[in-house]
């Protein structure tokens, strides 16, 4: 996709300069470049530079005409006609040309002029920090492109896709409920609202409907985000009556909408926000005061008071530019999101963070690699919860201009797949009991099964990654037996799990045997029986 803002600029003189009476073939080239009809346009501009081959405004309008046809080269040439015929040394003019080649992808070229720059020391016009972001990205890009990563996106087809624009989507925690933003228009005005999409028994998306009244208004709405447990959701919308700046931050609890508040929502623009998969936090963009550049990643821990006042997630994930899409996946270890501040291929990029648990820091964060990343925008990325199939908006090609599509992962760049007991885990809440599907022991025993460590080593790598969680191991029995015998027996087998747990984990960790007095069923029949005989843990 071209860029033209480097032109928006560049054109405000000649549109300007167009009102003098006597350049005729310029005025009609100014006139026609207006209407669209860019030849003729392009053949006044040639015709009024026939009488001044070295006048610059009709130069500047063919610069701009070319680069928005896609002649990146040709428009170059333009450019750097006009800023050799005025100053060889011109090194705002020689700026606008790196801007041109970078942002079309042709890094090679904009280094070299980069480089141009720094090599005429012009102290009078300092462009350090600008400079070296065009160098570092340009050289990223060159050996990104010469080693790129494996990518092979699928277009989510006409029951997602339209020949509007789709974007920011997001998936249920079951894969089978996606929801998006589609921007159309209804009635003379730009419009945009959630659509649906929901899987079949096949595992193909069914034709997308309006998500529902209670959530789209005569307003926009867009960045929706499910809670891992489904229970909640937060999105954005910039036209509600109740909001408190241009956009806010909303929740969707039980069919109904509430605003987050004024510690969540400042008077300026706060969106995009999702819940860490403990339910903890909740993450969010905004460019509130207090941050690093213009839009920010912070986060705030969610308590029984309601919300603290937000954190900065830092620098060393934010930049004095923009950040923006956070996802965390429910392995609550891997955040991806999208920045044009740090290191890439230009516009916005998609970057990751990881940490080892959640104790700990992000680590720096990572560019996911050409071709996902392009000279194009980038952005809005999630990651389903096998941690290998990610969902993104891209305007590459499709139905229209920007579509939603899925692809998967390389395995450097992958979340953790998150286990049937690891989700069962950060679906719950305290107090909940959750049940350790594949632990058993011997009759009578408390000797654990071999078949028992599978399932135990899941949880033991849930406990690593998540140190300050405190947990009580249960044992249960049927009611066969002696009270008393079956209480001991509990106990046992509870310890025999505590025993397993703690040679590696340094969590809180607890035990106790309740023998037959908490029965999730019957003990009249067999399968009562069987369900009653287990081993949990609840978290403190």
């Amino acid at each position: 996709m071209m860029r033209i803002i480097v032109f928006t600029l560049l054109l405000l003189p000649i549109l300007s300069f167009s009102q003098k009476k006597d350049y005729k073939s310029f005025d009609k080239a100014v006139k026609y470049n207006n209407r669209g009809e860019i030849q003729k346009s392009i053949k006044y501009a040639n015709k009024a530079l026939e009488k001044h081959p070295n006048w610059n405004q009709p130069i500047l309008l063919l610069a701009s005409i070319y680069a928005n046809d896609n002649k990146i080269e040709l428009a170059a040439d333009h450019l750097l006609r006009v800023y050799d015929e005025n100053d060889p040394n011109d090194v705002k003019g020689i700026l606008q040309v790196v801007k041109l080649y970078y942002s079309n992808g042709f890094y090679d070229k904009a280094l070299f002029y980069a480089q141009r720059i720094i090599s005429l020391n012009q102290n009078k016009y300092r462009l350090t920090d600008e400079l070296d972001k065009y160098i570092n990205n340009c050289k990223f890009a060159i050996e990104a492109i010469k080693n790129p990563v494996e990518f092979n996106p699928i277009n989510l087809g006409s029951n997602i896709n339209s020949l509007n624009e789709e974007y920011l989507p997001a998936i249920s925690i079951d894969g089978m409920s996606l929801v998006y933003s589609r921007r159309f228009v209804k009635d003379d005005v730009l419009q945009e609202d959630f659509f649906i999409s929901k899987k079949d028994s096949n595992n193909l998306w069914l034709p997308s409907k309006l998500f529902g009244n209670h959530l789209n208004t005569n307003g926009n709405e867009g960045a929706f985000s499910f809670s891992i447990d489904n229970n909640r959701a937060v999105f954005t919308s910039c036209d509600r009556d109740d909001r408190l700046g241009s956009c806010d931050l909303y929740f969707l609890i039980n069919g109904r909408t509430f605003n987050a508040g004024r510690v969540i929502n400042s008077k300026v623009w706060d969106s995009q926000g999702c819940f860490s998969p403990d339910g903890r936090y909740l993450y969010f963009v905004s460019s509130r005061e207090g941050g690093y550049g213009g839009k920010d990643i912070w986060r705030s821990e969610i308590t029984t008071d309601g919300f603290l006042e937000p954190e900065n997630l830092g620098s060393l994930i934010n930049t004095k530019y923009d950040e923006m899409s956070p996802f965390l996946h429910p392995d609550n270890l891997t955040l991806y999101f999208a920045s044009n501040g740090h290191v890439g291929m230009g516009d916005y990029d998609i970057y990751l963070c990881r940490r080892n648990n959640t104790l700990q820091s992000w680590q720096s964060p990572k560019n996911l690699g050409f071709p996902i990343n392009t000279n194009n925008t980038e952005n809005s990325l999630i990651v389903a919860n096998n941690g290998r199939t990610a969902y993104y908006t891209s305007n590459k090609s499709g139905f229209g201009k920007e579509d939603i599509f899925s692809f998967e992962l390389p395995e450097n760049i992958q979340a953790d797949e998150i286990s049937p007991l690891e989700l069962e885990i950060i679906t719950q809440k305290k107090g909940e009991e959750v049940i350790l599907q594949n632990v058993s022991f011997s009759s009578n025993s408390s000797s654990l099964n071999e078949s028992s460590f599978i399932e135990l080593d899941k949880l033991i790598s849930y406990l690593v990654k998540n140190p300050d969680l405190k947990i009580e191991i249960q044992g249960h029995t049927d009611d066969v037996g002696s009270d008393i015998d079956n209480l001991i027996l509990s106990d046992k087998r509870a310890k025999a799990v505590y025993d397993y747990l703690i040679v590696i984990v340094e969590n809180d960790l607890t035990y106790k045997g309740y023998g037959e007095s908490t029965p999730l069923s019957t003990n009249k029949t067999e399968i009562g029986r069987r369900i009653n005989r287990r081993t949990s843990f609840v978290i403190r």
